[in-house]
């Protein structure tokens, strides 16, 4: 399973090193539908993003100890999807930031329609809920991208989508997905939860 899992990543890692890494834009006007397989389907699971270069990703968190740390991030993020009802279909990104110490923080984003407020947040709650694999230094990021209630458009974005205040942090000729960014977006100061 853990090598099902990697050799998706390891399909999209080429596309996420150079576009999201190497320089993020600003969102681009193309939406995409979501694939004819999400209709009618509660969640699916697109894949695992990995947002950071291989030899980065590599040097801060074993493979052996992330496969199953996003298993169980999906599993627990379907299982709030699957309590829901009457929702829109939605189309995104769960990603997941991992420090040193068990530190963990969660964004979701969704193209259109957006994904109701309270279940992405019970989402995000329920992703950092689970404990962190060792990560030896900086940040690691990942995203499990996913289609919820049938789908929708996903998020417009020239690479691997990012929550929209993180553009801000960028000039306007693009920006990296770096330490830097990652200590803007989510400051150390900030990260004082503690695996147990």
């Amino acid at each position: 399973m853990a090598s099902l899992l990697f050799r998706r990543c390891s399909l999209m890692l080429a596309a996420v090193s150079v576009l999201a890494l190497g320089a993020c834009g600003r969102p681009q006007d193309k939406p995409v539908a979501p694939p004819s397989e999400a209709a009618g389907t509660i969640w699916l699971n697109e894949g695992v993003v990995l947002y950071m270069p291989d030899q980065v990703m590599k040097a801060r968190i074993k493979v052996e100890d992330l496969s199953p740390y996003m298993r169980v991030v999906e599993t627990a993020a379907k299982t709030v999807i699957e309590a829901q009802s009457d929702q829109k279909g939605t189309s995104g990104m769960l990603l997941l930031g991992l420090r040193p110490n068990g530190q963990t923080k969660a964004w979701v984003v969704t193209g259109e329609p957006p994904m109701a407020q309270p279940v992405a947040d019970a989402m995000i709650a329920a992703a950092e809920a689970v404990p962190a694999p060792p990560v030896s230094e900086g940040t690691v990021l990942v995203g499990i991208q996913f289609h919820a209630f049938g789908g929708g458009t996903a998020p417009v974005s020239s690479g691997p989508p990012i929550p929209r205040d993180w553009y801000s942090h960028f000039s306007k000729h693009g920006g990296l997905l770096d330490d830097d960014l990652m200590e803007k977006v989510w400051p150390q100061h900030a990260t004082e939860k503690v695996a147990p």
